[in-house]
């Protein structure tokens, strides 16, 4: 027995089989589908659409035809970050880095079973064990040695009622940790508000005169408002070439080099001081780029993908070309210049607002103005900022700290339950199965295309919006949609491929586009059209009348109209999932900025408002509940 099976061995239940990975999953490289969504894969979020999240900053390929096609139930691993977690089944079609590793099922085990077994500690640990490299952060994962890992499988009507539990637990954790993560963020707004009146003298005594800066207001007839530029050097990084292996030679790189890979110390942290960088640079590197080592007390500002997050070097370093630096002149104090960026908010999303790439550029760099006061005043603000900011910070802490013990608890109940140490069937004797997805799929989407029969208004893009709005508004968690900020979002493409191949297969009706690809989808009745309502009475019961109502209130709205309502919908639940206070005014612009750039095109701020009061009055209203629409090109506005 090799040390890899003693390892699964002396950790399989009683009654419990093995099985290697091979006999599972089968690795399969599917490459030129460069058009398909970009996945990633997450340590705490499994395998996501890698736009979703804005703290991945690997750059993909400007080339992407040789990414990997992943299809729902695959799995996916980046395989030099499997010993951290990052291995998965995805729920979504996409595609990944060629680095990953994508293996196709090949068996009828439970895959959302194996979904949580395989990221468990006791399999993250030995990924650990059988990777390979000099270093922790170059280890690496050969796929022969993860073919072979041992997989420990209880009997199928087990594996179903662990991921059934285990779905429910991890759900109901999830939602403490996000209460706590959005009590946390509340107290880092008011932290952000008080910086704004402090910096620039609203409760000083005395004469004001009007700054000539929008952001700034009026400031005490005494100070000034200066360019950036006038009173400290600004400066910027750079990135040594990585096609020179001299410049990157470990034991001559020892100039700390602050990165987008140390932004988390600013945007999730909040430290004024930094000194510790995850690389460093060689001198000759950095003399052969325009990267340049910056002096200690230099002002830092992240400038792309994690924008407006400013920190003061504790240690000369260099950064990269994400960040910008000011050089404090005699004028102004560098703590002072930090409160005074962690002000601008409004400013970043203002020059964020309806960009699709996150990035503050050169111009508006330079033309940044700040309120100035005398120095002795500089000190007093900042001493007065640092005293405000503790009471917050403590309270910060100590949810930073209860969120931490709620992930260490929800690992432990998952390996607990997949490792056979919870009595699932003891304790939730009435577990029952997932539901059929593909069941709720045909059939709702059978009886939406039945009433919509005749229709010169109906297509493809109303299908997927009732889909939509009857997983959320109505309840029907069975349809288990992804749905995307897309262009024509909410969308799920899978759900519409399961759901139109589905109707077809079944007999019901056949999707067709008579004039080419792009064009309008009807869909041809087949000989078993109308056959699904005893199967639809079945799954939804009560619900059956609910959505055929639904169904009926939606019929006379074309394409574009029908689009309207289901995006300022998912922006509202959204919003209300969040618990964040909101009016219609945030909700359109939720819509016009937050979505795909095309939203803006396609709808007037007039039309949505129009839209939301035909909402209310037939009863369209969300109560934050149903699945979440996940982000493609910005954060969202509520966050």
């Amino acid at each position: 027995m090799s040390e890899m099976q003693a390892f699964i061995a002396a950790r399989t239940p009683p009654g419990w089989k093995t099985r290697p990975l091979w006999a599972l999953f089968r690795r399969r490289k599917r490459t030129g589908f460069a058009d398909e969504e970009l996945l990633s894969v997450y340590r705490d979020h499994g395998v996501i659409p890698k736009s979703s999240r804005d703290d991945n900053h690997n750059k993909e390929s400007e080339d992407l035809s040789g990414y990997q096609l992943v299809t729902e139930g695959a799995l996916v691993t980046n395989k030099m970050k499997a010993w951290q977690g990052s291995i998965a089944i995805s729920r979504f079609r996409g595609i990944v880095s060629p680095a990953y590793y994508v293996y196709e099922p090949l068996s009828d085990e439970c895959d959302q079973f194996l979904h949580y077994l395989l990221r468990s500690e006791p399999y993250i640990a030995l990924y650990g064990r059988i990777s390979k490299g000099v270093r922790v952060n170059q280890w690496d994962l050969e796929h022969e040695s993860l073919r072979n890992v041992p997989v420990m499988l209880p009997d199928l009507a087990t594996q179903k009622s662990i991921a059934d539990f285990l779905d429910r637990e991890t759900a109901r954790i999830d939602q403490l940790i996000a209460k706590k993560e959005r009590l946390a963020a509340t107290l880092a707004e008011r932290e952000e508000a008080a910086f704004l009146g402090v910096v620039t003298g609203q409760d000083h005594s005395g004469p004001k005169v009007y700054s000539g800066v929008d952001w700034i207001g009026d400031i005490p007839a005494h100070w000034s408002a200066p360019k950036f530029t006038y009173i400290a050097r600004q400066e910027t990084g750079h990135t040594p070439s990585r096609k020179e292996p001299s410049y990157w030679v470990p034991q001559e790189c020892v100039i700390p080099w602050f990165s987008l890979a140390d932004v988390w110390q600013i945007r999730e942290h909040n430290r004024i001081y930094v000194s510790e960088t995850a690389e460093k640079i060689s001198q000759i590197g950095m003399e052969n780029s325009a990267a340049r080592l910056l002096p200690r007390h230099t002002v830092v500002l992240s400038r792309t993908a994690s924008v407006g997050f400013p920190a003061i070097l504790d240690v000369p370093m260099a950064v990269t070309q994400d960040f910008v630096g000011w050089i404090c002149g005699p004028q102004v104090r560098p703590k002072f210049l930090y409160y005074v960026l962690r002000s601008m908010k409004p400013v970043f999303r203002s020059l964020m607002m309806g960009s699709t790439h996150q990035t503050i550029y050169m111009p508006d760099l330079r033309a940044f103005r700040l309120p100035l006061p005398p120095l002795n005043e500089q000190d007093a603000i900042t001493a007065e900022l640092d005293r405000s900011i503790g009471s917050f910070r403590v309270a910060a802490e100590k949810i930073v700290e209860s969120v931490g013990k709620l992930r260490e608890y929800r690992a432990s109940v998952i390996t607990s339950a997949v490792t056979g140490q919870i009595e699932i069937r003891e304790k939730m004797p009435a577990v029952s199965s997932r539901p059929d997805r593909s069941k709720f799929r045909v059939t709702i989407g059978a009886e939406i295309v039945r009433q919509h029969q005749g229709n010169p208004k109906f297509g493809r893009v109303k299908l997927q919006k009732e889909l939509y709005l009857a997983e959320t508004h109505l309840g029907i968690d069975g349809l288990q949609g992804n749905y995307l900020r897309e262009a024509a979002g909410p969308l799920d493409r899978a759900l519409i491929e399961e759901t139109e191949g589905g109707l077809e297969a079944a007999g019901f009706y056949r999707a067709s586009q008579r004039d080419g690809t792009g064009t309008t989808v009807t869909y041809l009745p087949l000989a078993n059209a109308g056959q699904h309502k005893a199967e639809l009475e079945t799954l939804l019961g009560s619900k059956t009348d609910e959505l055929r109502s639904l169904i009926a209130m939606l019929h006379d709205l074309d394409r574009r109209e029908v689009e309207a309502v289901a995006t300022l919908y998912a922006v509202w639940n959204d919003a209300l999932m969040d618990s964040q206070d909101f009016d219609d005014a945030a909700i359109i612009n939720g819509v016009l900025t937050e979505w795909h750039t095309e939203k803006s095109e396609k709808f007037k701020s007039d039309d949505l408002s129009r839209w939301l009061g035909w909402m209310r009055r037939h009863g369209l209203t969300p109560r934050g509940e149903g699945p979440r629409t996940a982000h493609t090109a910005t954060r969202d506005m509520f966050a």
